[in-house]
Order: structure tokens, then sequence, then C-alpha cells
């Protein structure tokens, strides 16, 4: 029987992502979107597990970037603010489940974009979070999974289900004996939780 659901935030819950954040972004600082790419990829994992701060991984990429680190933080936040949005038929979804399941949160998430989401209320659908940068670990190092189990605590990992848009992400969930659907949009969410077992109040 399933007694929990885990979500991934990025790319289920909430949308905006290249194209919606750092496209326009790249193109109102005037550089190149490519090389923006390779810096931010060589950055972000020692970000993701709060390993430096905001300011030096802005910093960081602005000297690749050659660009002042002021600009590229507005810019940068002013079309993350604008990206970001709520999927609003998987948010109707985990209202749904809250009713009879335990819903948490297991992501993988820089702190200055874990700020905006809190400003946008994209946690507060959750009994828990477990966020990278403030765990010091990230998806998919199974560490990081087993966390889950410390919030659970009497709910076992065949008692539940473990949702991400990212197939590598669902493999330590697997091992760890965790239900797993990999999420492409809330009529697939919905038809997998069924098949799983999962009962969704009306």
């Amino acid at each position: 029987m399933i007694k929990a659901i885990i979500f991934d935030v990025g790319g289920v819950l909430d949308k905006g992502g290249w194209k919606e954040h750092y496209l326009p972004m790249c193109k109102e600082l005037k550089i190149d979107s490519y090389k923006f790419s390779e810096s931010q990829q060589k950055h972000i994992k020692k970000a993701r597990v709060g390993k430096i701060s905001t300011k030096q991984y802005i910093s960081l990429i602005a000297k690749d970037m050659n660009v002042k680190p002021s600009l590229l933080l507005k810019s940068w936040i002013k079309w993350k603010k604008r990206a970001l949005v709520k999927d609003k038929g998987v948010e109707k979804t985990i209202r749904k489940l809250k009713k009879r399941y335990i819903v948490g949160t297991l992501t993988n998430i820089i702190e200055l974009h874990h700020k905006i989401r809190l400003k946008k209320n994209i946690y507060n659908l959750f009994d828990f979070k477990l966020c990278s940068h403030e765990q010091k670990l990230c998806k998919p190092q199974i560490k990081f999974y087993k966390l889950i189990f410390q919030k659970l605590k009497k709910i076992s990992p065949k008692e539940t289900v473990f949702v991400d848009d990212w197939k590598d992400a669902l493999i330590p969930a697997k091992k760890l004996g965790m239900k797993t659907i990999l999420f492409k949009n809330n009529k697939q969410l919905i038809r997998d939780l069924i098949r799983l077992g999962v009962k969704i109040k009306k």
C-alpha cells in the first residue's frame, strides 16, 4: 500500500527553464548562450550542494562571460521570476493527493532559485522538503534519497512513490525499493499513479 509520494519540483511542479529564463537573459546581456551554458554547467554542481554561495556562483559565471556580477544577478533574478510558474494541473493533483498521502519533495536547487521558489510559495504544497543546497547532497547521490526516510520514519521505500522528469534521478530510488514514475505531463502522472494503486480524491 502506498503511503507517501515524493516529487521533484523543477520540470514537474514548476516550469521555466532554458527557453523561458536563460535565453532571454543572455539576449538582454548580449552574451553567447552556448558559452553561458558551458560556464553554468562547470559551476552549478558546487552551487547545488552549497559548496559555493549565490554570490560566488554568479561571480564565477560573470567572470567567464566578462560581465559585471551585479548586472548578471539583476537580469538572472528578473527572468527567473518571470519564467518560474506552477503547472496548475500538477498543483491540483498534489492537492488531491495530500488528502490521503504524505507528500514531500526532493529537489536539486541552487540557493538563488530556492529563494525565488519560497517567494512564490512553491513549497507550500508539501509536507516536507529536502533541498540539495541545504543538505549538501544532490540527486542522484543515494545518500540524498535516504534522507526521505528520516522524514517518513515508519514508512518504507516500497510504500513510497518517487516522481521525477530526469530518468537518472529514478535509479537510486529504484535501488532503495521505491516505486518510480518518469514524469512527462499531468495526465500521464495521474495514469501512472493510479496504476501503482494510488487513490486520487476528486
